[in-house]
Order: structure tokens, then sequence, then C-alpha cells
């Protein structure tokens, strides 16, 4: 969650300063599915700080579940393949690039949001930063910093029982 929280703050911020949407555009987007299109559409054509509470608050929550699912998937295949140093870095980076895929081209388009990718101004390189680098390395580190949860015995964490 917190490579959630880390890239919903740098697309929150690149939205309202180089893209000129407005700050809560990214939040919006993700609650479309939920509550419509209105306070994205009044987000991106204000280009400044719109807020609406409920809508914000919904995409934020969306995305911070969306981004544990996909942290707790990593954190399996990483225990797995005994991801560590190195490897564990690049494998999120890897892996943060995969799940922006599946989420574009796989969730949007049966939750009915394919269009999103086009209102929003297609594929640009702010969204592959967020989700390999904000998201993907910061999975990553989390097998470096804490190498006792990918390590030893699947039924005794910690513990190398082989």
């Amino acid at each position: 969650m917190i490579g959630g929280a880390l890239m919903a703050m740098f697309t929150m911020i690149a939205s309202a300063t180089y893209l000129r949407m407005g700050f809560f555009t990214p939040l919006y987007a993700i609650a479309v599915p939920l509550i419509g299109q209105h306070p994205l559409l009044t987000s991106i054509t204000d280009g400044g700080f719109y807020l609406a509470p409920g809508p914000a608050l919904l995409g934020l929550v969306v995305h911070l579940l969306w981004s544990a699912l996909w942290g707790l998937i990593f954190g399996l295949l990483a225990r797995r393949l005994h991801l560590t140093a190195g490897r564990a870095i690049i494998g999120g980076l890897v892996y943060g690039v995969l799940v922006m895929l599946v989420m574009f081209f796989v969730v949007l388009p049966s939750v009915g949001a394919s269009y999103l990718l086009r209102l929003l101004g297609g594929w640009s390189f702010w969204l592959i930063i967020a989700h390999a680098l904000f998201y993907g390395v910061f999975l990553g580190l989390w097998p470096v910093l804490q190498p006792q949860f990918f390590t030893g015995s699947p039924y005794y964490p910690g513990r190398n029982l082989h």
C-alpha cells in the first residue's frame, strides 16, 4: 500500500503541474466505474483545484485496495521465486509495468472504462514512471528490507527447514 500511496501522490502532482489537469483527477479517474464521469470531467476542464471529497476518497480507497491486492500477489511470487537484492528490485520494476498493462487492458475494459486512457491523454511516460518506479520499485524493496518474509520455509516464516 505504501507503493500505491506514493504512486497516487506522484500522479496527483503530475496531473496538477505539467499535465495541467486537476490535482485530484487521478483519483476521480479511478472512481469513474463506480460513480460516473462528472467529477473527472469537471476536474479535467477546471484544470485547478476542484475537490469533490466523496469521489476523491472513493478513488483513493479503491486505488489502495488494488495496490494491496497486487502487492500481495507480488509478495507471494517473490517468496516463491526467492527474489532478493537486485533481482527483487528489477522484479518489482517489471511487475509494476505488468500490473499497469493488466489494469489497462483487462480490468478497465471489464468495468466498462476502457475509454479512460483516451480521455486522460493516452499512454504517457508519467503512467509508466508511476507504475514502474513509484509502485514497482517500492514492491521490489520489500524483500530487500524484510528478507525474513521471503526466505525459509513457507510454513515457518524466517526459518529455513530444508
